[in-house]
């Protein structure tokens, strides 16, 4: 009896915690947009770009912006509207452009050699292996053809999606 009591307690105070710790939908996060118009991660002699992706909300209405780091620059916005923003332990959802956006909590990052464990990462691209498929994302929401690999990413601070800062 004395277990079964000391565990609804501990449930209870981690559901407190959890919810008083929670992200919300008003914040500041910080990631990469990476694009190669070969179709897949790693395509060979294939233009690519890489972006920082600074996202910005208030009350699950914002912006992200993506500042350009190398390649060659293929977005033509570098400003995206986001609205209907949430995040939760297991993932980042919004809509860009009309556009339903999922990025899923990925522990395990095998696609670029665990560099980005512990991230959001949404990725698509019409080559790419499933395994280098995640969530919901289309390279359109960035004004780009759908014969581009995308991968959108966002860090949890502290490496733990409990600790992001929205």
């Amino acid at each position: 009896m004395f277990c079964a009591a000391s565990l609804v307690v501990a449930l209870v105070f981690v559901g407190l915690t959890f919810q008083v710790l929670a992200p919300g939908t008003t914040g500041t996060m910080y990631g990469t947009l990476f694009v190669n118009e070969g179709g897949e991660p790693m395509a060979p002699s294939a233009p690519t770009a890489s972006y920082n992706a600074t996202l910005t909300v208030q009350n699950g209405v914002g912006t992200v912006l993506l500042t350009f780091l190398s390649g060659q620059d293929l977005v033509p916005n570098h400003l995206i509207a986001i609205s209907n923003y949430s995040i939760n332990t297991d993932k980042i959802s919004m809509i860009i452009k009309g556009n339903s956006v999922v990025l899923p909590w990925e522990d395990n990052d095998t696609v670029w050699n665990h560099l980005y464990d512990n991230n959001y990462i949404g990725s698509v691209g019409p080559l790419a292996n499933q395994n280098e498929t995640r969530g919901v994302i289309s390279p359109s929401v960035f004004g780009l053809p759908a014969q581009d690999y995308v991968e959108f990413r966002f860090q949890a601070q502290g490496g733990n999606p409990s600790g992001s800062s929205m």
